[in-house]
């Protein structure tokens, strides 16, 4: 196994729950706040690592918003 694949199995757990679809008002909301985490880090720049996740994020609070909060 590379160390590539070693330090994501070691993170997955942390990193697993940003990536699935929230449930309930709390996992939004943590889910918006990770969000902002992101885009703060450099997420914002679409050439940053980082913006696939903010685009996953932004998707999976998009998803919710419209399931949820329809307008």
């Amino acid at each position: 196994m590379n160390d590539r694949i070693s330090t994501a199995l070691a993170h997955w757990p942390f990193v697993a729950p940003l990536l699935q679809h929230p449930n309930t008002k709390a996992d939004y909301q943590a889910m918006v706040e990770a969000l902002d985490a992101v885009l703060d880090a450099g997420g914002a720049d679409e050439t940053h690592p980082l913006a696939s996740l903010a685009d996953h994020l932004g998707n999976l609070i998009e998803e919710y918003e419209a399931e949820h909060h329809p307008v």
